[in-house]
């Protein structure tokens, strides 16, 4: 009897877990589909798909060692949410006496300047008072009012925060460690709020202060040679293997960049195979800050005169270059048709879309400028997006980069002479310390 409970409990786990453990590749493909969904739940407003929804891409990411702590904060308030309006609809009890109805906040606030805040408000019945805890506190309410989403400042060493005290009440907040004053003056239904003459001096210095020094020591970053054992990659002139110059070039940025101070993982340090989807899971359980992608790029066999360099994000394109390349690249990945995976891309982070552009784009002028100093005939092919599998799961900005075409005769000879090798590391150093300068 016993055995038989266990195996009921054991199947009922199994049915009514939400992320399929059974392998990474079906973690991967339940986590994206409850990222989809997700999507979909906030876009209808669905409260109730979206915590479902949530529950998976935590069940999942926990289970592929994603830092789900976001998810984990969202689903909690959530759950919170819908608690309280269902003790709100239990205990609540309509009263239809005109003494006690509430009145309905007039008009939303309007907002014009932080610093001195400045805002039209509905009722000039307001409220000021302090309050002395640990902080120095300043209150001001506005009654009748409501504010479209909350608003938290930070103004030199004083924090403004503006929010919904209750269902009538607007509530600014002052607040710091150090003793401070505030005027308000009211007209034609504007307030505005300054603070005192002396925090306006700190307010500029602190502008005027130095930037913090950038750490390299505190970035990690994966570098990943492509391709490797069983798999060439690209075979060029004179039967030149991908997979050879990549490790090389890979290996010399590995140096450069340790040399800076960077904390740095290389997805293979030799001759091997490794699948595509564990190399940006590699990344991510480093919790990589950047993840770089290094390849050579090769043309149809009638097209031996094209070279250049070229730098890759993970976006939808329709450019029929960018999707030949990609193809090349992705030509490992089954189970996932090419419509699969443009599912998949179409609901990609547009934040990281974003920061991998700008870091291609830096990557791109930092190997550019060092080799045009020393070699001729070096071609900038630009910055594209595309489809590359290897990128799709990094939780971090991550690039592909094309160094040159191996079946040119003289960029496959340059890209295995160690001197070309050595300047396209560096010029691939030079980017991602720019990348850091202007994104710390």
């Amino acid at each position: 009897m016993k055995k038989i409970i266990f195996i009921n409990l054991f199947l009922f786990s199994f049915l009514y877990a939400l992320c399929d453990k059974s392998s990474i590749n079906n973690a991967y493909k339940n986590y994206y589909k409850y990222q989809q969904e997700y999507i979909s739940a906030i876009l209808d407003n669905n409260k109730k798909n979206e915590i479902k929804a949530l529950e998976g891409l935590i069940e999942c990411g926990e289970f592929l060692k994603f830092n789900v702590t976001d998810y984990k904060q969202k689903l909690k308030k959530l759950k919170n949410n819908k608690l309280k309006t269902k003790i709100y609809r239990k205990t609540s009890s309509p009263d239809t006496t005109p003494s006690n109805k509430i009145k309905k906040p007039s008009k939303y606030i309007k907002i014009y300047s932080y610093n001195p805040l400045k805002m039209k408000i509905p009722d000039t019945n307001i409220k000021f008072f302090t309050i002395k805890t640990n902080l120095y506190k300043k209150i001001i309410d506005l009654p009748n009012a409501v504010i479209a989403k909350p608003v938290t400042k930070k103004i030199g060493k004083i924090y403004l925060k503006i929010a919904q005290f209750n269902k009538k009440t607007v509530r600014i907040v002052y607040y710091s460690k150090e003793k401070f004053t505030i005027k308000y003056t009211l007209k034609n239904r504007i307030i505005t709020i300054k603070l005192n003459p002396l925090h306006k001096k700190q307010v500029i210095k602190s502008v005027l202060e130095k930037p913090k020094a950038f750490k390299p020591q505190n970035k990690i970053i994966v570098i990943d040679p492509g391709h490797g054992g069983k798999d060439a990659g690209g075979i060029g002139v004179k039967n030149r293997y991908e997979k050879i110059a990549v490790l090389k070039i890979a290996k010399y940025l590995k140096n450069y960049l340790l040399q800076k101070g960077y904390k740095v993982y290389l997805t293979r340090n030799s001759d091997y195979f490794i699948p595509l989807k564990k190399r940006t899971h590699f990344a991510n359980v480093k919790k990589a800050d950047l993840f770089i992608s290094i390849h050579c790029n090769i043309a149809p066999k009638h097209k031996k005169s094209i070279h250049g360099i070229e730098t890759y994000f993970l976006s939808p394109t329709r450019n029929e270059r960018a999707i030949r390349v990609a193809r090349l690249e992705n030509k490992e990945i089954k189970g996932l048709n090419y419509l699969d995976q443009r599912v998949i891309l179409s609901f990609l982070n547009k934040d990281r879309i974003i920061e991998s552009n700008k870091l291609a784009i830096d990557v791109q002028q930092g190997m550019l400028s060092l080799l045009k100093s020393r070699y001729s005939n070096v071609k900038d092919n630009g910055v594209r997006p595309a489809p590359f599998w290897v990128l799709v799961g990094t939780q971090m900005p991550a690039i592909l980069i094309e160094t040159g075409y191996l079946s040119n005769p003289l960029e496959s000879l340059r890209l295995f002479t160690p001197a070309y090798q050595k300047l396209i590391a560096k010029g691939i150093t030079k980017g991602i310390e720019n990348y850091f300068r202007k994104n710390p």
